[in-house]
């Protein structure tokens, strides 16, 4: 467990959090491995957030705000005011007329009271208030229809009252925006729906993250088929006790100490779970619909049950891609070594719609060195998408034997011919309309 990277988890992360953690000062690889993502789509973020903090500035600076000349410029270069974008916002000033400054002033505030509403949504969600949250993002919906993040706090709320097919419907309907999206704002240069309701102000959030929705809710469904919860069993009140974990309040520790004191605090429970085996899992699974405490109890749990079930659900959940969650799941995944192998090639198979979600079951295979490992990175070399084959070309350069050689350069060969149209795929992270 890595202490830099391990935070206190909420019910449900904002797609910039990693770019905040960065310009906090954390390690681009650290962040990467907690948040699931590459260096590549970080740096995307971090492009996409700087220029929607820019024009946001702007805005603000134009319509009378207050960043010091010696503070640090609001726009995160992490240059002074005065060495930014201060000279910027005086010429501006003096040549715009008085109708735009007042218009900006307004949009401003609008911008500010949604801002403040939306951070009301998700500390609602970390209090688990989801009536609440759920209330208040319906109402912001009627005037900001297309904001993500209103959006998510409605999921995130579907999932804790295990409204799985409303949750589905939602991510399936969002993604399909933001595929939409994406690909209009790539051939246009600006969004489709930026300019359907001009002067709205519109936060989107990127194809990914609405993917990683789409695949938790789709599992969620499929679980509640595959393994059903028996009403009125003791199980489900002994899982239950998990999301003590939570309680803020009760475990204020955070970090390593945060997970271990939980660990410690909750000990009878979880030799219980153990005990009792893969029955608990009916009652586990809706734990890692949200990242959470509890949720990081369950990979351990599964390792411990040691079957060829565990092993699948390791994989598929480690596709949710939950900060910290996920990298469990694969450590657990890898541990069971040849094993997991043909149970994560299945994976790899299955659901062909979601295999931007699979990266780490391909960094995997890369640290079991077995010929079913190589024949499957074999196979991937010729996949699609670049990502997908940045991926096989990584697992290939640490499995570093003579029979992986041959396919980890023509890995590379194809990653040559690929790079000219990596720019296909940017991220749609941030603001529109400022």
């Amino acid at each position: 467990m890595e202490d830099s990277t391990l935070r206190s988890p909420l019910p449900s992360r904002n797609p910039l959090q990693p770019v905040l953690d960065l310009l906090q000062g954390g390690s681009p690889d650290a962040i990467c491995r907690t948040y699931g993502i590459t260096r590549e789509e970080l740096e995307k973020s971090l492009e996409a957030y700087q220029t929607s903090r820019r024009q946001l500035v702007f805005a603000q600076e134009v319509s009378g705000g207050k960043a010091g000349r010696n503070e640090p410029c609001p726009c995160g270069s992490g240059k002074k005011y005065k060495k930014c974008c201060l000279p910027k916002h005086e010429e501006a000033r003096q040549n715009l007329p008085r109708d735009q400054v007042r218009e900006l002033e307004d949009r401003t505030k609008t911008r500010e009271k949604l801002e403040e509403d939306v951070k009301k949504g998700f500390d609602l969600l970390f209090f688990q208030d989801f009536g609440r949250a759920q209330r208040l993002a319906r109402r912001l919906l009627e005037s900001y229809p297309e904001d993500d993040r209103l959006h998510d706090i409605l999921v995130t709320s579907s999932f804790a009252a295990g409204d799985y097919d409303d949750a589905f419907t939602a991510c399936r309907q969002r993604w399909q925006v933001a595929l939409e999206e994406r690909d209009f704002f790539q051939e246009k240069g600006y969004h489709k729906r930026e300019g359907s309701a001009p002067g709205q102000l519109v936060h989107f959030y990127p194809p990914s993250t609405w993917l990683e929705k789409f695949w938790i809710a789709q599992r969620a469904r499929a679980y509640r088929e595959i393994f059903p919860a028996v009403a009125g069993s003791s199980l489900a009140a002994v899982a239950k006790e998990l999301t003590l974990a939570n309680d803020a309040q009760r475990f204020p520790a955070r970090q390593q100490d945060g997970y271990q004191i939980r660990r410690q605090g909750l000990a009878s429970v979880l030799e219980r779970l153990e005990r009792e085996g893969p029955g608990a899992i009916p009652y586990l699974l809706p734990l890692t619909y949200s990242f959470s405490w509890a949720s990081l109890f369950v990979p351990d749990l599964l390792r411990a049950y040691g079957t060829d079930e565990s092993i699948k659900l390791l994989a598929e959940l480690s596709m949710f891609r939950l900060p910290y969650f996920a990298q469990k799941c694969l450590t657990n995944l890898e541990s069971f070594g040849e094993q997991a192998v043909p149970i994560i090639d299945r994976i790899l198979h299955e659901n062909p719609a979601f295999d931007e979600l699979k990266g780490g079951l391909i960094k995997v295979l890369g640290n079991i060195p077995v010929p079913g490992s190589v024949a499957i990175l074999e196979r991937l070399v010729d996949h699609e998408n670049i990502y997908v084959v940045k991926w096989v070309a990584e697992a290939l350069e640490r499995l570093d034997g003579p029979q992986s050689q041959p396919h980890l350069l023509r890995a590379r060969e194809r990653l040559a011919s690929l790079d000219r149209v990596a720019g296909l795929f940017p991220e749609l992270v941030g603001n529109i309309n400022t």
